[in-house]
């Protein structure tokens, strides 16, 4: 899991001969300490001035090359005590479960205006089922029936599927994994992540604009006292009006109802904070 300990923010300013400032900034980690943040963050600030002033092409953006700058809330372990996951709290405020070798599955249906059901029409006939999702669960059970070594939770969420493998471990680095994630259509850009961040993610509470909470007014790691303090009231508010919604509704299990001893502690977290129980809206 790529999810560093220690974060710096790091500003240069270059002028060249003809004394015009070219001025850069940027984030860098370490999992050592806070200096060789900063240092690290100072010296690529410096880096980036210099090819500024210079007009040096810069490298183009690469989603999920960089670590994820998130909050770490809570460590979750196996029964030997080794670190097989983390809760952190993302770029929105939502907190997001990262799991080393749980293979969480994220299966989008198309945005509204794609046309659902001629999507759904078109992997299984003309005349799609009542219900949209029903297609995809039964491309998951396709998909379960021809890898029968496998057992899939899966859950039902505002935008999809979500699944987890619950017999086995997998290295979100290995094409071998990645390719059981393309077999069930997992979203291509979560693939991607997966690979990049080392990690496979599920997010454990709302959208804050699906249970009208708000935009968070910072984000960690915070510049000072008054900032943190404002952004923690804002996280009150959002636990009061997401404590109203759930994230995922559990559908049922396919294929063998088998779970892997570093899969539990996974699992248990995952329902205990993104299922709730009763009817609450999916958020």
């Amino acid at each position: 899991m790529r999810i560093p300990k220690y974060w710096a923010h790091g500003t240069y300013t270059f002028k060249d001969e003809e004394d015009t400032a070219f001025t850069s900034s940027c984030w860098r980690w370490s999992d050592q300490s806070m200096d060789e943040a900063r240092q690290l963050a100072d010296d690529k600030a410096k880096e980036i001035a210099i090819k500024l002033a210079n007009q040096e092409q810069m490298n183009g953006y690469d989603y999920g090359r960089n670590p994820l700058r998130e909050e770490v809330v809570q460590s979750i372990k196996n029964s030997q005590g080794s670190e097989i996951g983390l809760v952190t709290r993302n770029l929105y405020g939502a907190l997001v479960l990262n799991a080393s070798n749980a293979m969480f599955v994220d299966i989008d249906f198309p945005e509204k205006g794609d046309s659902l059901a001629g999507a759904v029409g078109k992997l299984f006939g003309s005349k799609p089922p009542p219900d949209p999702a029903q297609a995809y669960i039964q491309r998951v059970e396709q998909w379960s029936a021809q890898n029968p070594d496998w057992g899939i939770r899966l859950y039902r969420t505002f935008g999809g599927l979500r699944g987890l493998i619950t017999n086995g471990v997998f290295d979100p680095t290995q094409e071998s994994s990645l390719n059981i994630l393309r077999g069930l259509q997992s979203d291509s850009l979560y693939i991607k992540l997966c690979r990049a961040q080392e990690s496979f993610r599920a997010r454990l509470t709302p959208k804050p604009w699906r249970c009208d909470a708000g935009k968070p007014p910072a984000r960690w790691p915070f510049e000072n006292a008054g900032q943190e303090q404002q952004y923690r009231q804002w996280q009150a508010n959002y636990q009061r009006a997401s404590s109203k919604y759930t994230v995922c509704r559990l559908i049922k299990q396919i294929g063998k109802d088998e779970t892997h001893p570093d899969i539990a502690p996974i699992l248990a977290a995952h329902d205990e904070m993104a299922c709730a129980a009763g009817s609450l809206n999916l958020a």
